[in-house]
């Protein structure tokens, strides 16, 4: 088994980088490729000679491989959440493709190999990036624009961070550049409902709720690791990115002097109160109504992006599997009738929303 010094994935692959994904590997291949360790079991034979099992993944998926030689001097290097780069034999297992590791490389990944190896968001970071500093630039009060460059701004403390961490460990947004995509869509949300009941003669602040949609989520650079299974840090299990953000939120506003302290206390208390409810780990409920549009519309971003990624892989007229957070199967309609009336479905199928699949 080598211990080479190849550092990066690109330094592993030479001329095979980018390497091929998981969801492109076909029995009888030879493959040198780049994973995250998402899971390590050591084994013995009925020889009692030691063996790997291990699940690798990349940002296509997962696949599992086992290491029959030197396995003892593999395991170091195979702990969960490590990137490795492995050659390997693709072959089949009770039906599923299966890797027989014959090397084991530890990696330091760089830059875009993130991109390679973990899933991403579908928006170019670019693009993210230039709405993100719009809409800092459109805050008309000073010192919450100022508290806004401070952290995320061109220059700001977690720039880099904010801009490739994902939003969540698994349920929503849980991807790289996840915590980025959902602030501004949530922003986005806010601007709408502002603007919505501002119309209807409700007082709103929109600076306020612009700020709060954008830093809501702040403590979640320090509660999850943006690498391997974006496992949670020991500070993200015991202290938790609500708390987190609102000490990290405190800290930046003490080099904001134009900063008025109540503003900071209502954007604090967005911050405290956004996931809602007690027993959903909010120290704080909404009150205000900043912070009543800010957990609606928080809630609302995560569940259709939820949403939206089950229902990518369903036809049209078909369900997805049972959806645990969301307490529900959902049910892909078919397309509205086009403008000249005639109907999208052509079959005599009716659609019963009332018996979707059953709970596993």
């Amino acid at each position: 088994m080598s211990r080479a010094e190849a550092r990066t994935p690109r330094d592993f692959c030479q001329e095979g980088y980018p390497w091929p994904s998981i969801a492109d590997l076909s029995d009888g291949d030879r493959v040198s490729g780049c994973y995250v360790v998402h899971a390590r079991q050591q084994r013995e034979t009925r020889q009692n000679k030691p063996y790997l099992r291990l699940v690798l993944g990349d940002r296509s998926g997962s696949v599992e491989a086992v290491v029959w030689e030197d396995a003892e001097r593999a395991a170091p290097m195979c702990e969960p959440e490590a990137v490795i780069g492995v050659r390997a034999r693709v072959g089949s297992y009770q039906d599923r493709i299966q890797l027989t590791v014959e090397e084991v490389v530890p990696l330091a990944p760089e830059g875009d190999d993130l991109r390679l190896l973990l899933p991403a968001s579908e928006r170019s970071t670019d693009s993210m990036i230039r709405e993100l500093d719009q809409r800092i630039g459109s805050v008309r009060d000073p010192g919450l624009r100022s508290l806004l460059k401070r952290a995320i701004g061109a220059r700001g403390e977690y720039r880099e961070a904010y801009q490739v961490h994902p939003a969540a460990k698994r349920n929503h947004h849980a991807y790289l550049g996840g915590l980025l995509e959902h602030s501004l869509s949530l922003a986005g949300s806010c601007e709408v409902l502002a603007g919505h009941y501002q119309g209807q003669g409700i007082e709103v602040d929109r600076d306020l709720l612009t700020a709060g949609a954008l830093l809501h989520d702040i403590g979640k650079v320090r509660e999850i690791r943006r690498t391997g299974s974006f496992a949670y840090t020991d500070a993200g299990h015991l202290v938790g990115h609500i708390v987190m953000g609102v000490e990290m939120v405190s800290r930046l506003a003490d080099g904001v002097p134009e900063l008025d302290p109540g503003r900071l206390q209502l954007l604090l208390h967005l911050i405290a109160s956004h996931q809602g409810r007690h027993e959903w780990a909010s120290p704080a409920v909404p009150r205000t109504m900043e912070a009543m549009l800010l957990h609606a519309a928080d809630d609302l971003d995560a569940k259709l992006n939820q949403a939206a990624r089950h229902l990518a892989g369903v036809d049209t007229g078909g369900w997805t599997e049972w959806i645990r957070p969301l307490e529900r199967a959902l049910f892909r309609a078919p397309p509205a009738p086009d403008p000249e009336g005639r109907a999208a479905r052509t079959d005599d199928d009716t659609i019963d929303l009332f018996r979707p699949p059953d709970p596993a």
